[in-house]
């Protein structure tokens, strides 16, 4: 290594792999001087490949290309990755317009919330795998945009669901204020408008859980936090709204808001399974996008700890054909509201596939024991008795009568010479 008179830092290599480490900085390049001697500029502080906050990535082209459409909102961005698409430009206003109700609610303006999110703004570009060519005014508003709209839309969920009363909008607002331009407007159209659209309100929760469409948890809660004008407000935390919009009622796993990264994340703790076991597995039309984009985030953030993938690679191994998810519906593993088995067939295979396994399966102990009881012969013979003639209680039924009117067949066929030989031995005993 040579240190030039310009403070440049030249670097002979001598052996193949310190050129394939060269050629690796490829951004650090300045020029070549001579077929031997590369002048390399180097950074005195390098910024590192990925920041201990980086919890929200684009997920794996291989995954990706097995279902493209599982990973992409269908109508509105959040976040930068998916920013700016002219496919999803319609909701911006619509943003525009939940940012002006948050702003009459919490009783700040838009100068207030701006200077939070500058204030968090590394912390937020550092929760991104990759970096955007997005100036900070632009991110700013982007981000202020994005959060007030998910905010925004909870709470509005949240009043319509009685979960507690719109104290913001009766009684809060200044009397020059309620009317057109007052809180008890506010809102009133958009909050109608996916209300009364079932598949504007569908497609939204879809979105807000995809991998790629987030913002980090944290901002979320301290926006929430910080800016509640009303006590009843505050006594609510953004995790329990979020809970309200985005999970089922019927799914009560206690999550510590402190462990949340974003949606995604939040959606992995409710559907992560608790003990080694098989837990019961809902397939509906919704089911597919939600748990790949789970997967994805464990594939990229927990390669360790990939429990749901872990899951549906073992169902993947389970099934095959229709009459296995048959016969696990049947043992209450999977309950099927797509209709047909061969679609749930289906849809669990495509989801193992270019799924890696970085350790051992947490249903490793299981698998084993599985195998270990189909190698008996006696069970395999009879698992496929039971599978063949006793599925249900039809094929029972009809396999009992069967085995009865076979019997009542035999005696029928062997009655006579049973007969005969009985009447022969007993005319000899008379005669002697």
């Amino acid at each position: 290594m040579i240190v030039g008179k310009d403070g440049q830092i030249c670097c002979r290599p001598t052996t193949d792999t310190f050129r394939k480490e060269l050629d690796s900085l490829q951004n650090t390049f300045r020029k070549v001087v001579g077929p031997e001697e590369l002048v390399i500029d180097v950074p005195l502080v390098l910024e590192p490949a990925q920041w201990p906050d980086c919890c929200i990535y684009r997920v794996p082209k291989k995954l990706r290309e097995v279902n493209q459409e599982a990973y992409t909102p269908k109508l509105i961005s959040i976040g930068p990755l998916h920013h700016g698409k002219y496919e999803l430009c319609e909701m911006e206003m619509m943003k525009l317009r939940y940012l002006r109700g948050f702003c009459y609610r919490t009783g700040k303006c838009q100068k207030d919330l701006s200077s939070f999110i500058e204030e968090n703004e590394l912390k937020i570009r550092h929760c991104y795998a990759e970096t955007f060519d997005i100036s900070s005014e632009d991110f700013v508003k982007m981000v202020l945009l994005d959060s007030t709209f998910i905010i925004e839309l909870f709470l509005r969920f949240a009043e319509s669901d009685g979960l507690f009363r719109c104290t913001a909008a009766c009684g809060e607002c200044d009397s020059d204020t309620s009317g057109e331009d007052g809180c008890n407007a506010i809102g009133k159209y958009e909050q109608d408008r996916i209300s009364s659209q079932p598949i504007m309100k569908k497609h939204i929760l879809q979105d807000l859980i995809l991998l790629e469409n987030q913002l980090p948890f944290f901002i979320l809660d301290e926006l929430h936090t910080q800016f509640s004008k009303s006590e009843q407000n505050k006594c609510i935390s953004f995790l329990k709204l979020a809970r309200k919009y985005l999970v089922p009622p019927k799914e009560k796993t206690s999550i510590d808001k402190k462990k949340v990264k974003h949606f995604t994340d939040l959606m992995r703790y409710v559907y992560r399974p608790s003990k080694p076991e098989v837990p019961c597995f809902e397939a509906r039309g919704e089911t597919e996008g939600l748990f790949r984009n789970l997967m994805a985030l464990e594939q990229c953030h927990y390669p360790y700890e990939a429990y749901i993938c872990d899951y549906f690679v073992l169902l993947d191994n389970l099934i095959n054909t229709r009459e296995d998810v048959e016969f696990l519906v049947e043992k209450g593993i999977i309950v099927n509201a797509l209709g047909s088995h061969k679609a749930v067939a289906v849809m669990v295979n495509k989801l193992g596939l270019e799924i890696d396994q970085e350790q051992k399966s947490c249903y490793a102990k299981l698998t084993e024991d599985v195998n270990r009881y189909y190698k008996k012969r006696w069970n395999r013979n009879l698992g496929a008795l039971r599978t063949i003639y006793f599925r249900d209680i039809w094929r029972g039924t009809a396999t009992l009568v069967g085995v009865i009117v076979l019997l009542v067949t035999i005696l029928n066929f062997l009655k006579p010479f049973i007969f005969t030989k009985c009447k022969f031995f007993h005319c000899d005993i008379t005669n002697n």
